[in-house]
């Protein structure tokens, strides 16, 4: 599974001043790394949730239709980046990786659910690929509004807080094996309500 975003990178939902006040910083020395922590912070936090905070297009990448994500009866699949806005179009791939666009007739969009939901018409089902990788393309917007103004007041405030223990050179606190440093308890407690839970 491969997520892209498709056109020009969305803006920050913190902006440098924000992050500058939150931190203090009367003086412009410092910009570029507080910029550097609120990039990191903003990706950290929609890695976390599974969501994009400031509207964009993606191009979600599957080699299938994920069992994980399918509902039950196999006809509703959730999409990879909460809050969905609106699919532009579905491509499977042949073998010979032609592109056939799955007909919008057959499937309907459902934004209320968390995530958004594709829901196949009966009789239709998802159509399936012939190419073994990268067979299916869903182009899709998701996120929460054009401006940070639209992000929930706990999201923005999560970042703040990892840029603050960022600039403190609290990154170096207890680290896993592998991956990033484990989540303070604050931080996680106001990411908490916002994560994804599938069955």
């Amino acid at each position: 599974m491969a997520l892209q975003t498709l056109g020009a990178a969305p803006a920050a939902p913190v902006s440098l001043s924000d992050a500058k006040a939150w931190l203090r910083i009367g003086h412009a020395g410092e910009d570029a790394l507080v910029e550097t922590l609120i990039t990191s912070a903003t990706a950290r936090v929609e890695a976390e949730t599974g969501r994009a905070l400031i509207t964009r297009q993606v191009r979600e990448t599957l080699d299938g239709w994920l069992v994980r994500r399918l509902s039950g009866c196999g006809s509703a699949f959730a999409v990879g980046l909460s809050p969905l806005v609106s699919v532009e179009e579905i491509r499977t791939f042949d073998r010979q990786h032609g592109a056939a666009v799955w007909d919008a007739e057959e499937y309907r969009v459902d934004v209320n659910a968390d995530p958004g939901r594709i829901i196949a018409r009966a009789p239709y089902a998802f159509p399936r690929p012939g190419r073994l990788a990268a067979g299916i393309e869903i182009d899709f917007t998701a996120g929460y509004g054009g401006t940070a103004d639209a992000v929930p007041p706990p999201l923005i405030e999560a970042i703040l807080r990892l840029v603050a223990k960022g600039y403190a050179g609290a990154e170096r606190a207890e680290r896993t094996s592998r991956g990033p440093a484990r989540l303070s308890s604050d931080v996680d407690a106001l990411l908490r309500p916002f994560r994804q839970v599938r069955l």
